[in-house]
């Protein structure tokens, strides 16, 4: 096998660490930054029409990203207005949809992810020994600008090379076009010469497995009993240097 030239890797749950409650913390402060924008522009709603927009909303949402596709941010939030009430999206001011627009992202900052433990160490290694670097995430319910921000907060976005986020290319994992399009957007380098590296078995294992991209199973977070084998697994990303040695080697 060829020797590993590009490492892309997955963002939640593998370099930055969510946990439930932060989650729900988050979505406390939309839901009620939705209710306070509403009531001042005279357009109140109940807490329980809000929260049931926004489950639905996710659920619309991940009905489209099941199909290998994802909606933008603004995309999101639009869904998300419309489910409130009938009508609503169309009745509100640019203010009152960008004040709802901004407290749906911002959240993220008040109840942020942790970074994983030895990333920084970890990222500093790989690009010692050459290794370009991408991230392939699937955004949720975070934009991606949001989250380039965040990196560059936690002072790790200068070792990647490339970003991509499903909410900017409308492509979700697993489906190979958002693979391809990292690739593509990295210099197309053979895919032989490429690992990928996430916690979930089907979003990044398998969906690398179909472009035939090498894997690395970041085992811990996902339990999904989905019918794959990755090439390596590791208990920690702080592992990964050495397992990049590991998968070469295996060849």
């Amino acid at each position: 096998m060829p020797p590993i030239q590009v490492v892309t890797l997955d963002l939640w749950q593998t370099l930055i660490i969510d946990r439930q409650e932060w989650g729900v913390e988050r979505s406390h402060l939309r839901i009620q930054g939705t209710l306070d924008a509403l009531c001042d522009a005279g357009e109140p709603a109940t807490e329980a029409q809000v929260r049931e927009a926004y489950r639905a909303c996710y659920r619309a949402c991940q009905a489209v990203r099941q199909q290998g596709r994802d909606v933008s941010f603004k995309e999101q939030v639009q869904i998300f207005v419309r489910g409130i009430a009938d009508g609503l999206l169309e009745r509100i001011s640019r203010d009152t949809f960008a004040r709802i627009l901004n407290r749906y992202a911002d959240a993220f900052f008040e109840s942020p992810p942790a970074m994983a433990e030895g990333v920084p160490e970890m990222l500093s290694a790989l690009k010692d020994k050459g290794y370009r670097l991408g991230i392939i995430s699937n955004t949720g319910q975070t934009p991606g600008r949001l989250i380039r921000a965040y990196l560059e907060d936690l002072d790790i976005i200068q070792y990647f090379d490339h970003l991509t986020f499903s909410d900017e290319v409308k492509l979700s994992k697993p489906a190979p076009a958002i693979f391809l399009h990292t690739l593509a957007s990295m210099g197309s380098p053979d895919v032989v010469r490429v690992a990928h590296v996430g916690d979930h078995l089907r979003n990044d294992i398998l969906g690398a497995q179909q472009v035939g991209i090498a894997t690395v199973w970041l085992k811990g977070f996902d339990a999904s009993a989905v019918d794959v084998t990755p090439a390596v697994t590791i208990q920690s990303i702080a592992e990964l240097p050495g397992a990049l040695e590991t998968l070469v080697n295996a060849q």
